[in-house]
C-alpha cells in the first residue's frame, strides 16, 4: 500500500476491499478501528489525502479532477472492493467509481454513500473556502457543531489543519457534475436525521445510479456514523461476506 491508504489490520488472505473516504477536513484516523467489526476476509483501506496527518507537507487538492485521477490511479482492483464515503468523501468515491468505469477497470461491488446530497444539489448554499480564518471556523461550527476544543484554544493548530480544510471545501464548492451515464452500481445511501440535508436529496442519487438503491436513515447529526458505527458496519458485513 502507498501513502494514499491507511490499511487495517493484517489480513493473510482477504477477498473483499473495502475502501473508506473521509469527510472534508477528516483523514484515515475516521476509519482506523473499523477492520475490528469485520470479517477476517476484508481488507480495510482508508484513504489519506495529501495536506494531512503522515501527508502534512503535501500540498493537498483544491479540484475534483486531479485529486480522482491520481487517486484512481493508486486504487488496487485485484481484488472484489467496496466503496463507503462519508460526506466529501462519498462524493469523491462516486467519482472515483465512475473513474473506474470509464477506464473499464472493475467497478465496486457497492457503494455506501453517507451524508452527502446527490451531485448538483447542497444543502449550503454560500461557499466558505475563502473566508477569513474565524468567518470559515464560525461557519463550520454552525454546519457541523462544536469544534474540538484543541482548535478553539491553540491557534497554531488552527493554522496547522487550515490549508486542508480550505482545500477540501474548495474542492467541494467548484464540482461540477461531468457527463455520463449513470453508475449500475448497487447503492446504499445513508443520512442523519438532524444533519439537515433533505430526504429528497438523498433519494436524488438514483438519478445517477441505475443500480439497485437503498436509503437508510439514523438518528443524529452530520457525524452519525460515529454513535452509529455498529449498525453501520452490519450494513458493510451484509455486502461482504
Amino acid at each position: 500500500m502507498t501513502d494514499w491508504f491507511l490499511r487495517g489490520g493484517h489480513q493473510a488472505a482477504p477477498r473483499v476491499r473495502l475502501y473508506c473516504f473521509h469527510h472534508a477536513g477528516g483523514s484515515a484516523a475516521e476509519f482506523a478501528h473499523w477492520h475490528r467489526y469485520l470479517q477476517d476476509t476484508v481488507e480495510v483501506c482508508a484513504v489519506q489525502l495529501p495536506g494531512r496527518a503522515a501527508r502534512i507537507n503535501e500540498q493537498p487538492y483544491t479540484r475534483m479532477g486531479p485529486l480522482v485521477a491520481d487517486l484512481t490511479a493508486q486504487l488496487l482492483t485485484d481484488l472484489p472492493v467496496v466503496f463507503f464515503g462519508h460526506s466529501f468523501g462519498a462524493l469523491v468515491a462516486f467519482e472515483v467509481a465512475r473513474a473506474l468505469a470509464a477506464a473499464r477497470r472493475p467497478e465496486p461491488r457497492h457503494l455506501f454513500l453517507s451524508a452527502r446530497p446527490a451531485p448538483g444539489l447542497t444543502s449550503y448554499p454560500e461557499t466558505i473556502h475563502d473566508l477569513p480564518e474565524d468567518d470559515f471556523f464560525e461557519v463550520m461550527q454552525r454546519r457541523h457543531g462544536r469544534l474540538p476544543a484543541e482548535l478553539r484554544e491553540h491557534p497554531e493548530l488552527r493554522a496547522l489543519v487550515l490549508p486542508y480544510f480550505r482545500a477540501d471545501y474548495e474542492v467541494l464548492e467548484t464540482y461540477r457534475l461531468g457527463r455520463g451515464e449513470p453508475l449500475a452500481v448497487p447503492a446504499t445511501v445513508l443520512g442523519g436525521t438532524d444533519d439537515g440535508i433533505p430526504l429528497s436529496h438523498l433519494e436524488a442519487w438514483r438519478d445517477h445510479l441505475s443500480g439497485s438503491l437503498r436509503v437508510r436513515m439514523f438518528p443524529g447529526d452530520h457525524f452519525f456514523l460515529r454513535p452509529w458505527r455498529t449498525a453501520l458496519i452490519g450494513l458493510i458485513r451484509e455486502v461482504t461476506t
